[in-house]
């Protein structure tokens, strides 16, 4: 069934896509571009187990603008399994795909924000818009704890923290849940991320670009402070807050993700 469901959602997602996969450190990344050519490249990062298809009820809009650049993760949806799970390795090839592009529009999601983040550190993107990034120095214990329950009870926490209203279908297959969760790119990089990988206000400050936070409200999975240490971090940072929406806004309320990103707006909410 999450097979099925993937495979129909990446269909939607590479829709008139141009698709391949790119070289990368970390082994070969899937790719698929689309919008017109010559328009401003937007490079769209998904979040830790995600893929590709995640995007599919986004990338319809920004492709109108945009010419939009989505990538599989290394060991995610049908990228390379990595050398290892560590933070840069995931960096690396992200930034060798991203050096082709100039001066791209990076978005990135949870673990996709991280990563942005750190592209942004090192130079190589035009603007930022992190979407309930992770990488606050917080405490990730409850955060492996609820990615790592097998029972039904663990999986209705993980969806009472992810989502606002968590979906029926994913609450009557709860195994669906647990399989994706207990995959090896999950795990993997939960297991290998160190105190070093967090990052620190200090490093934030650097950044002078056009910088953005959207934040689902409802998130209950990131540790808790997470929004108001990136608020700190990034003090000229525009916020959009999407109301009645948690973690995943991309699956829960795609319309409204896409609207803010197209649409600025300080403190809008959806």
């Amino acid at each position: 069934m999450q097979e099925l469901a993937l495979a129909v959602m990446r269909r939607v997602a590479e829709r008139g896509a141009r698709i391949g996969f790119a070289s990368s450190p970390a082994g070969a990344l899937r790719f698929a571009v689309r919008g017109p050519e010559g328009a401003p490249p937007l490079l769209l990062l998904h979040g830790l187990g995600d893929s590709i298809a995640g995007w599919a009820q986004v990338i319809g809009p920004l492709a109108r603008r945009h010419q939009v650049h989505l990538l599989d993760l290394p060991g995610h949806g049908l990228s390379s399994r990595p050398p290892d799970w560590r933070l840069q390795t995931l960096v690396d090839a992200v930034a060798h795909y991203a050096s082709s592009l100039r001066e791209p529009l990076v978005v990135g999601h949870s673990l996709g924000g991280l990563i942005a983040v750190r592209l942004a550190l090192s130079g190589r993107v035009g603007a930022l818009t992190l979407v309930n990034p992770a990488g606050a120095p917080a405490e990730w214990g409850p955060l492996r704890e609820l990615v790592s329950a097998r029972d039904r009870a663990g999986v209705n926490r993980y969806l009472e923290a992810a989502f606002h209203r968590p979906p029926f279908a994913l609450r009557l297959f709860p195994g669906e849940v647990v399989k994706a969760m207990w995959a090896e790119a999950p795990q993997g990089i939960l297991g290998a991320i160190t105190s070093d990988d967090f990052l620190r206000e200090a490093d934030l400050a650097k950044l002078s670009l056009p910088l953005r936070l959207i934040w689902g409200e409802r998130d209950r999975l990131l540790p808790e402070g997470t929004l108001a240490f990136f608020r700190r971090a990034l003090p000229s940072a525009e916020l959009t807050l999407l109301r009645s929406c948690g973690h995943l806004p991309h699956l829960e309320a795609p319309r409204a993700l896409a609207r803010a990103l197209l649409v600025p707006g300080p403190e809008v909410r959806y």
